[in-house]
């Protein structure tokens, strides 16, 4: 395999790097018109970037919620711990929490998801490691997989148990800064760094981290950011993530890319392995291609969106691809006038997700509308502009002194961040049976809203997808620096 440059930034053209313009239009194509809602995508081979692009409102320097895209950051932590002398894998859990541990998980357990407890039991511990470590698990650890977010939020408990640091502190200078990932959030839960969940990251970061991971942990001709036995056991299947109960596939059925085993906090794939967060937040490493992707979406139907990713990575070879001046031409058109609008009639609400809209209301404003909602516990009243033919940005800042999730927080550490702000994006048109269609996108989550104004005046809203702690605006707020333009 080609090795990975150093520069965190270097560019080439597709073709310089094996892969035609084409292919990349292809896969722009593919996730559009499959409803798949992308926003953001960049494509790395050999260390340099050979496409970058976002769909309107989102941007490619506006980090945004990467939902368990966070976990394999925390695992790397835990493997600069692991190199530093601070722990070992086969450590107690309870001996680094000063927890009893009557059941004997250890961090390996942890890490790969493997500590014996079914999806009933892990629902009920409620992110208290108490109970990880006091719940007699189903099983014996280290012999059933079951997905554990439980488990990592407390990997980023030991993180700062051991340095004393936040997570995201611990890895400023061991990774994010080397990786040129810029000032970075993470949601807190019960005053710790979620560590499962929560971290703010632009489609560049996921694609450095997955660039990174690809090459062995290696940054540069020369340089091996994550050391080296810990970035190759983190990739392998140390845990079966097929359920027994399933029996085996069909013959000629599609292939379960969540069946293929699981990591050091990422999955195995039909190619290489990858970083995977709700609703579509991918970092695809694919080693054998010396091939990285970083990718944000809000899909439903997440397999359709890896689907799409390995048409691409089987439709590009290894040798030289001669230029194309129309094929480059038209990918250069195509990424510089993308748009979530322009899928607005693929674009659903999720039946499960509706909205209250009680005290909603919109009114005729200039060029566009005003949609008012009214405030509740967190968030003040929102008056927010819609757009006509464009998206127009409304910040606001929060009001409650709850904490977002409404939980207390009662863990004494180091000084988190809580989140104070809300970013939308709105945009809408009038249809041609006299409603307004209005799409409500917070830029800085997957998340959006789908309103439609009656020509009465009745408005129905939903989620297209849903905000997974809960399903409210309130629930989406960041902190006031991620507005900002991302490095």
């Amino acid at each position: 395999m080609t090795p990975f440059v150093s520069s965190p930034l270097a560019r080439t053209t597709p073709e310089k790097a094996g892969i035609p313009s084409a292919a990349l239009s292809t896969l722009i194509r593919a996730l559009e018109d499959q409803g798949l809602d992308p926003h953001a995508l960049v494509v790395v081979r050999h260390g340099r970037i050979v496409l970058d692009t976002a769909w309107a409102p989102y941007r490619t320097d506006r980090a945004a919620l990467s939902y368990s895209a966070s976990k394999t950051f925390t695992s790397v932590a835990i493997g600069f711990l692991e190199s530093e002398g601070r722990l070992r894998l086969d450590d107690s859990v309870g001996d680094l929490l000063d927890l009893p541990n009557p059941n004997g998980l250890t961090v390996f357990h942890l890490l790969t998801m493997n500590t014996g407890h079914t999806a009933e039991q892990i629902e009920g511990l409620r992110f208290d490691p108490r109970a990880l470590l006091a719940v007699p698990p189903a099983f014996v650890p280290g012999t059933y997989f079951s997905y554990n977010s439980d488990a990592t939020y407390a990997l980023s408990r030991i993180v700062s148990a051991l340095t004393g640091e936040t997570l995201t502190e611990y890895l400023r200078p061991r990774l994010l800064d080397p990786l040129g990932i810029g000032r970075r959030w993470m949601s807190p839960l019960f005053g710790v760094e979620q560590g499962f969940s929560g971290f703010h990251l632009t489609a560049y970061d996921i694609a450095r981290l997955a660039s990174l991971l690809a090459d062995g942990g290696r940054w540069g001709e020369d340089t091996q950011l994550v050391p080296a036995d810990y970035a190759a056991d983190l990739e392998k299947p140390w845990s079966d993530s097929h359920n027994p109960g399933d029996g085996p596939p069909a013959e000629g059925a599609p292939v379960d890319d969540w069946t293929l085993g699981y990591g050091y906090q990422v999955w195995r794939s039909r190619h290489g392995f990858r970083i995977d967060g709700a609703y579509g937040q991918f970092g695809l490493a694919v080693p054998e291609r010396g091939l990285a992707i970083g990718y944000q979406g809000a899909s439903r139907d997440t397999p359709a969106t890896l689907n799409a990713m390995w048409d691409f990575v089987e439709a590009i070879g290894d040798g030289d691809v001669e230029t194309d001046a129309a094929a480059s031409a038209a990918l250069a058109d195509r990424a510089d006038s993308l748009d979530t609008w322009n899928a607005r009639e693929v674009l659903a609400i999720d039946p499960a997700a509706p909205v209250d809209t009680m005290g909603w209301a919109l009114s005729e404003e200039g060029e566009g509308w005003r949609l008012s909602i009214p405030g509740g516990d967190v968030l003040p009243a929102l008056e927010v502009v819609v757009g006509n033919g464009t998206w127009i940005e409304t910040v606001v800042e929060r009001t409650g002194e709850g904490h977002p999730l409404g939980r207390p927080l009662p863990v004494v550490g180091p000084e988190v961040s809580e989140g104070t702000h809300l970013a939308l994006a709105a945009r809408g048109a009038r249809t041609p049976a006299g409603d307004v269609l209005v799409h409500l996108v917070n830029t800085t989550s997957p998340h959006r809203m789908i309103v439609t104004v009656a020509a009465d005046g009745e408005i129905s809203a939903g989620w297209h997808t849903a905000p997974l702690w809960e399903a409210t605006l309130s629930t989406l707020v960041t902190a006031a620096f991620v507005l900002d333009t991302a490095d």
